[in-house]
């Protein structure tokens, strides 16, 4: 089923309230191409050095661009944000641009980037985040119409399971027939698994011929020969191509965009360290959390990120740059990556929440949230920000530090240095009797925990 942004739509359960039309658009997948070049955005392609002709394989295909998400967790995640707004790019250089969920392919797993295999995920969750980022997907779409509105683009949403959950296991096979075992065991992610002792399930083995037969499927019910996707999807690309032209005698193209990684370099997914995981679910991740996290970026990154994820043209953005770099210490850029990003994944409301409650922790020392309710500030905060605590747990300041500290189990060290403040307040005493008189704000079951200079969150205790 594929959602078409058209027209005032309702499918279901998912309301979308503005829309392109449906006349088919300019060409323009090349100019999109040199687009993402300019941004460093192309780490890597299928066929390689795809721009080194100046894309003369890509202007040679439809205007149609397709990247995949599988629902094997309840949120997407930046990393997914960087894919998602890189589709919206498409859109706005007038291609037609389709979010692919793979909730078939989410009960195989992607093998990509894993060591050992994969955690199998009931069938009844796979159920329950596809119906989360479906909504996600739609609100996301949403967002990125109201801010941008360009005419004459489409956006679609599809699903995998229209096609695999129809097909017999004797269909499958006869899709298996064009398939190669060779090709398939050269395949980078295969190879690292079986020259480790690890090995790899057939499941997973074979999940590449699922994602090979999806591109095929786009390629001929929505004329769909480009992909996008992270960096450890070359291999899925490649094979993906060779079926295409295998079957139809028609080339396809793909690009890779870069990995986003933690501070160790580790690819961001749902599988890192959930306070190194920035969720585009704001009852995991807070709009002031998001906010914040790229509100804080340093002047190092923040110009490269600044092209990877806005939607403003390259041109737009030197302006920018120009602006912050006459004015270092404003943050300018910073704040104009996190006021569009925060909109585009929360809404305006988000937004709002997200710089309000900035302001009253960073600007006004705390004098205007000791004024505010309870149910204000947990509300500023959002629920993902906000933890909830039993007292009669905690009789030291060290124990409370052990356990709100979000950081490798150094809370002690990093608390005895002066890293640890509660109302603003600075705590180094880890042996320090609680008075919880003097750590709950202003009367209120509540306490402001921040770590370090700008990492806040909320404690909401319980009797």
């Amino acid at each position: 089923m594929a959602i078409s942004f058209c027209h005032l739509f309702l499918i279901g359960r998912f309301e979308l309230k503005r829309a392109f039309t449906t006349s088919a658009p300019v060409k323009n997948i090349k100019q999109f191409c040199a687009d993402l070049a300019k941004r460093n955005l192309i780490s890597t392609s299928h066929p390689p050095n795809l721009s080194s002709d100046n894309f003369k394989i890509v202007s040679t295909l439809p205007d149609v661009v397709y990247a995949g998400f599988d629902p094997t967790a309840e949120s997407l995640h930046i990393g997914h944000l960087l894919i998602l707004t890189n589709l919206f790019r498409a859109a706005l250089h007038g291609c037609h641009a389709i979010a692919l969920i793979g909730e078939a392919t989410a009960h195989v797993g992607d093998p990509s980037g894993h060591i050992t295999d994969r955690n199998i995920v009931p069938g009844h969750e796979i159920d329950q985040y596809v119906r989360k980022i479906n909504l996600q997907l739609v609100r996301l779409f949403n967002n990125f119409i109201e801010n941008n509105v360009p005419s004459k683009k489409l956006l679609s949403i599809v699903n995998n399971s229209d096609w695999h959950l129809k097909m017999s296991s004797i269909q499958f096979l006869e899709v298996c027939r064009d398939f190669r075992l060779g090709n398939m065991l050269r395949l980078g992610m295969v190879k690292s698994r079986m020259r480790d002792g690890s090995g790899l399930s057939c499941t997973e083995f074979l999940y590449q011929i699922l994602q090979s037969y999806d591109w095929y499927r786009l390629s001929r019910d929505y004329n769909c020969h480009f992909q996008i996707g992270g960096n450890d999807q070359l291999g899925h690309f490649d094979a993906g191509y060779d079926y295409i032209k295998g079957k139809t005698g028609k080339i396809s193209a793909s690009i890779c965009l870069p990995l986003l990684t933690d501070a160790q370099g580790k690819k961001l997914s749902k599988t890192s360290k959930e306070h190194n995981n920035i969720w585009l679910d704001e009852r995991k991740t807070s709009p002031f959390t998001f906010y914040q996290y790229f509100r804080q970026k340093p002047d190092s990154v923040v110009i490269p990120l600044l092209k990877y994820f806005s939607l403003q043209t390259i041109e737009e953005i030197k302006e920018i740059e120009w602006e912050h770099q006459a004015n270092l210490g404003k943050w300018i850029a910073q704040e104009k990556l996190a006021e569009e990003l925060t909109k585009l994944v929360h809404g305006s409301n988000g937004l709002k929440i997200a710089k309000q409650c900035s302001k009253m922790l960073f600007n006004d020392s705390l004098s205007e949230l000791r004024k505010m309710s309870t149910s204000f500030i947990e509300e500023q905060f959002g629920t993902a920000s906000v933890q909830q605590l039993l007292r009669s747990r905690f009789s030291t300041i060290g124990e409370l530090a052990d356990k709100v500290h979000s950081g490798d189990g150094s809370s002690i060290n990093k608390m005895k240095a002066g890293a640890l403040k509660l109302n603003g307040i600075q705590f180094t005493n880890p042996d320090e009797v609680i008075d919880f008189d003097k750590i709950c704000l202003d009367g209120k079951n509540i306490t402001l925990v921040c770590w370090g200079k700008r990492k806040y969150h909320l404690i909401k205790w319980i009797d």
